[in-house]
């Protein structure tokens, strides 16, 4: 179904008087090969009277992370949303996002400009999603703007930005159930969820690595997703499958290969290259202590088998249960 403008803000709990965490998730993507600037700037907006602020960088091959829970109207509310020190401003409904940074060890100040329009997961396939979200859209992004390291070798230096971005906006009681007294002990793959920038295309793709873990969403055995280009516009994709070679700790990703049917019955592989590192989301619910998801964003270069075209982007991935699962 179309995007509404208002979609972009805050949707109100469609059961208030239920007390359960309620929220939009607002996820953005930042991944610059030439600046060697990699990144996701992540939000979640509950209803309960708190924001979780984060911005989780690779700068240089070293990991740089912010976070921050801070106090927000429980009201939904049209932003701009921040702590103070990250800024999260809707400038034009479905096209131009804004995202700022003033922090001790890198500040940045980047628009986003949709290339593509956007993606509705809310409405594909029967709606694999609804179990636990209100709604569900993507969109590739356009990044531009400077990003300014204030620590370490580099202290100083201000860097352009100009790079291809995806990003990811949801509204959902994900989280508001109380989860299992014991997780169980064996580790397990679960969901994988690439984003493929390239210069004629933008592919977003979601599935699953391996038989569902409990209480995880029902979805389609053949995944789900989108291709944008710019003759075709938006369009869901068929099928689409994902493979992942990990490292001996059993969580940490080597390289990807996905096969995907696109809407017009052809079947490419898209293929992992070169890793600029990972970070892990901060997912919580209410309780600071509990990692409630392990879920990965590695940086890859990527290539598509059958014609040779290259991008990049990110091949976030995730893996039951979640360890540790106490932070203290």
């Amino acid at each position: 179904m179309p995007m509404k403008d208002e979609d972009e803000y805050r949707h109100p709990s469609p059961n208030p008087d239920s007390g359960k965490l309620w929220g939009d998730t607002l996820w953005v993507s930042t991944v610059d090969p030439v600046a060697n600037i990699f990144g996701i700037n992540h939000f979640h907006l509950s209803d309960q009277g708190f924001g979780r602020f984060e911005a989780l960088y690779i700068i240089d091959g070293v990991q740089q992370q912010y976070g921050n829970k801070f106090p927000l109207t429980q009201d939904p509310d049209k932003g701009p949303w921040s702590d103070g020190v990250l800024t999260y401003e809707v400038v034009k409904p479905q096209e131009v996002i804004r995202i700022k940074m003033d922090g001790p060890r890198f500040g940045f100040d980047l628009t986003y400009t949709g290339r593509f329009p956007m993606f509705d997961y809310f409405d594909h396939k029967d709606n694999p999603f609804a179990t636990f979200m209100g709604g569900h859209n993507e969109q590739g992004m356009h990044c531009t703007g400077e990003f300014e390291i204030r620590g370490g070798p580099n202290k100083g230096d201000v860097r352009k930005i100009d790079c291809y971005s995806h990003r990811d906006h949801s509204w959902s009681y994900r989280f508001a159930e109380e989860p299992a007294w014991e997780w169980e002990i064996a580790a397990r793959k679960a969901h994988f969820w690439p984003s493929f920038q390239s210069d004629s295309m933008h592919l977003n793709v979601h599935g699953l690595l391996a038989p569902p873990p409990p209480g995880y969403p029902e979805l389609p055995g053949d995944g789900s997703g989108f291709v944008s280009t710019k003759e075709g516009g938006t369009q869901h994709i068929k099928e689409a499958r994902g493979q992942v070679l990990l490292e001996d700790d059993g969580r940490t990703a080597c390289n990807f290969r996905y096969e995907i049917v696109l809407p017009n019955d052809e079947m490419i592989h898209i293929r992992t290259g070169r890793k600029y590192g990972q970070v892990k989301l901060w997912d919580r619910a209410e309780n600071d202590l509990e990692n409630r998801l392990d879920c990965y964003e590695p940086f890859f270069d990527m290539e598509i088998e059958e014609t040779g075209e290259r991008g990049y982007g990110v091949c976030e991935y995730s893996i039951y249960p979640p360890v540790p699962r106490w932070l203290v």
